[in-house]
């Protein structure tokens, strides 16, 4: 956290992300849609790739997610794809490319958003539930879909986007404590599958 604190949705997002990147063993990490490495610093591996669509952030694969025929199949450990989803036009097609460059007993870590402004980069094309991500998914062996946030959060995330949010921002820290086993009013999810 910097000088002005994350908003709820992140704290919220990354609370339950390092919960599922707990569960990792070292291995071959590809993070995909990544402009940067933010989390070389939680994930334990012995190789760490990036795949983005735009050439100038460096990444070690330029590739568009829904086809990754420029990627090596069963070659990964993990694939991280974090608020990725919501990007793609098609969905189900990109995350069964990640599963075709995955190892056997592979795991891809993945999160999107459900209450969140419209925000393009370049575009935004989707908000999914626990029934739509179990379905992209269901290629996979195992798959955990994980909530994050509840009621009380998102009404916070809706009053902190008003005028008066840059003075609100700085309780949300303590809001992002206040958990929910269950919830109508998730502000996004957490997906832990393995192939």
């Amino acid at each position: 956290m910097g000088f002005f604190p994350n908003s709820i949705t992140r704290i919220s997002f990354e609370n339950e992300l390092k919960e599922q990147l707990k569960k990792l063993k070292p291995g071959k990490v590809l993070d995909v849609g990544s402009k940067d490495s933010p989390y070389t610093k939680m994930i334990p591996f012995t190789e760490y790739k990036r795949l983005d669509i735009v050439k100038k952030t460096k990444p070690d694969y330029v590739a568009d997610l829904h086809d990754l025929r420029s990627v090596p199949k069963n070659h990964f450990d993990t694939v991280i794809a974090t608020e990725v989803l919501e990007h793609l036009y098609d969905p189900e097609k990109a995350v069964e490319e990640i599963r075709k460059i995955l190892k056997e007993k592979g795991v891809c870590i993945a999160s999107t958003r459900f209450f969140y402004h419209y925000h393009p980069d370049p575009h935004d094309y989707y908000r999914f539930t626990w029934d739509s991500l179990r379905y992209i998914f269901r290629n996979f062996k195992y798959v955990e879909v994980h909530h994050h946030g509840n009621y009380i959060q998102t009404l916070w995330q809706l009053i902190n986007t008003g005028k008066f949010g840059f003075v609100l921002h700085w309780f949300n820290p303590l809001i992002a404590k206040i958990k929910s086993d269950k919830t109508n009013y998730p502000l996004g999810f957490v997906i832990y599958a393995v192939k």
